[in-house]
């Protein structure tokens, strides 16, 4: 074995093991707020949706360089398929699921968070999107970074976009995302009413409005299926 081969094998090694220190670094959240969800992989409290694919070199290229690009393209389209049925799948609220402009609107915006490529020219991908970039039933993605409110409630389904209530009056949160931790000392304490809604305490009148704006962070103890 050579000394450029040895160094090689250093090198992989080292950004092998720095891959793995990311990885382990990225799986902070609960296995209940973990979703597999139609081939992808719902992270309910990161607010990401990620499907995964691969595609194998066309050996009749001349070299893996000259077969990788041909074959990343495959593993993306392949994950683009996934990443539509998830997305298609998922819970904006109760029954209702995303409409296919919010899914496509949604698809024009994923980007892949993770590629191995493979010495003999084969790619496997990792495709993302941010619940900020999805939008809940054919509205615009949502560019805010950061919540308005921290709710805390009992129990509730994993949903995109709750209704809140309060006095009769509704309003769908752009999303949420999730915690199963102590809430922060200002949480709103929520109720959920028969309808599936969160209902505000009294008092909260003014922040009712404002909800269509940011999204928000739901501390829950029980996640229901």
């Amino acid at each position: 074995m050579g000394i450029g081969t040895c160094r090689g094998n250093v090198v992989a090694v080292a950004v092998a093991a720095m891959v793995s220190s990311v990885a382990l670094a990225q799986t902070a959240t609960p296995p209940s707020l973990l979703r597999p969800l139609a081939g992808a992989e719902v992270d309910w409290s990161a607010g990401t949706v990620t499907a995964s694919a691969g595609a194998a070199a066309d050996m009749r290229m001349p070299s893996p360089d000259a077969a990788r690009p041909g074959a990343e393209r495959r593993a993306r389209a392949a994950a683009v398929e996934k990443l539509r049925a998830a997305l298609r799948a998922l819970c904006v609220r109760g029954r209702e699921r995303l409409g296919e402009k919010a899914v496509e609107t949604a698809l024009a915006h994923a980007s892949a968070v993770r590629t191995e490529y493979q010495s003999n020219g084969g790619v496997v991908l990792w495709l993302g999107v941010r619940f900020n970039q999805i939008g809940a039933v054919a509205r615009e993605p949502v560019a805010a970074t950061g919540a308005l409110a921290a709710f805390s409630v009992h129990s509730m389904p994993l949903e995109l976009a709750p209704l809140v209530v309060l006095g009769g009056k509704e309003m769908a949160v752009p999303h949420a995302q999730y915690r199963q931790e102590r809430p922060p000392a200002d949480a709103i304490k929520v109720r959920r009413d028969d309808q599936g809604r969160l209902v505000l305490p009294a008092g909260g009148e003014g922040m009712l409005d404002r909800l269509a704006e940011r999204p928000v962070v739901i501390y829950l103890e029980k996640v229901l299926p």
